[in-house]
């Protein structure tokens, strides 16, 4: 078990990263739970919680329909739109306005035409997407994030 930020979180992993967010991955008895947490410095908060929303005060999340979230950035921009049902769904707003669709679940992650058949990279993240739709395979968690994991 690891404390993030408090939470408990059992077996889990970190699939993917995003504009400063780490998507965390957790089987349940009762299908997928997903958090997202933004890293930001020196107060990292979580803008999804286990399925959940979880008030974050640095961006505006709608959460029209159980599993499916939309976040925008404080200044009204769209972050990402995620979907969580048997595997989770996120559609990243690239730089230039597009959209990158990834995919993943327990056992695979897609992320536009890469696939990967894993989404556990020891306590690193599976893909990291950047702001102009680059993708790469693997990356660590910057030690000011680490540091709240326990």
């Amino acid at each position: 078990m690891t404390l993030i930020l408090g939470y408990q979180f059992g077996e889990y992993s970190i699939p993917l990263s995003f504009a400063d967010r780490y998507f965390i991955l957790e089987s349940a008895p009762d299908g997928l739970k997903v958090s997202v947490l933004h890293g930001r410095d020196e107060a990292p908060v979580f803008e999804v919680l286990k399925n959940e929303p979880a008030g974050s005060p640095y961006s505006n999340l709608i959460h029209s329909v159980p599993g499916v979230f939309a976040v925008r950035d404080q200044t009204g921009r769209p972050v990402y739109q995620l979907q969580i049902g048997a595997e989770a769904r996120a559609a990243l707003v690239l730089a230039d306005g597009s959209e990158l669709e990834v995919r993943f679940s327990g056992d695979k992650i897609q992320a536009g035409s890469l696939e990967t058949a894993n989404t556990k990279f020891g306590s690193g993240i599976g893909v990291k997407v950047g702001p102009d739709g680059t993708v790469g395979i693997g990356n660590y968690l910057p030690y000011s994030l680490l540091k709240w994991f326990q």
